[in-house]
């Protein structure tokens, strides 16, 4: 087969890439086939995602928070376009937009700087004072403070979407 590629039709084949294995072993521009038929995103490309998402909520970037929403829309609505055709693909969607809003929430924390100004901005969005006094002082570090019930509710989905923030659960 592949002396007929190369020699009569002219064609290049790439040997590491050309093979007879099951479909689930294979990725197509992004995409793993699955056995029954059923399409959905390869493991790289989630890893890519998330690459690029970590790149572009790195907390010492010094970027002003509505700007880091801004590069990240382009960035959700592009993959989300992209990888459409996936219909087997919801829970692993759900995760990373969920994450997504979690790195957001670090970002967001981590620009208030001190403890009083995490105080603040908790309160002032709803959390009672014990709390938010508890979530600040016995937190240890960005990403443990990222994931306390307080502030997943003083910042929650719906302050993100206020915010500007594209989900990737509406863009499919």
């Amino acid at each position: 087969m592949v002396k007929f590629l190369e020699q009569k039709l002219k064609f290049k084949v790439n040997r590491q890439k050309s093979g007879v294995r099951r479909c689930s072993e294979t990725t197509f521009l992004g995409y793993t086939l699955l056995e029954e038929g059923s399409i959905r995103v390869s493991d790289k490309s989630i890893k890519r995602l998330k690459d690029k998402v970590r790149e572009t909520t790195r907390r010492n970037r010094g970027v002003r928070f509505e700007q880091v929403i801004k590069e990240l829309n382009g960035v959700i609505i592009g993959w989300a376009n992209y990888f459409h055709l996936a219909n087997r693909w919801l829970s692993d969607l759900r995760n990373i937009d969920g994450w997504i809003r979690r790195k957001l929430r670090c970002y967001r924390l981590k620009q208030c700087g001190r403890r009083y100004t995490i105080f603040k901005l908790l309160h002032n969005r709803g959390i009672p004072e014990t709390t938010s006094w508890d979530v600040v002082m016995y937190s240890q570090g960005w990403w443990a403070m990222s994931k306390k019930q307080a502030v997943g509710k003083a910042m929650g989905v719906r302050w993100f979407a206020q915010a500007g923030l594209h989900s990737l659960l509406t863009q499919t």
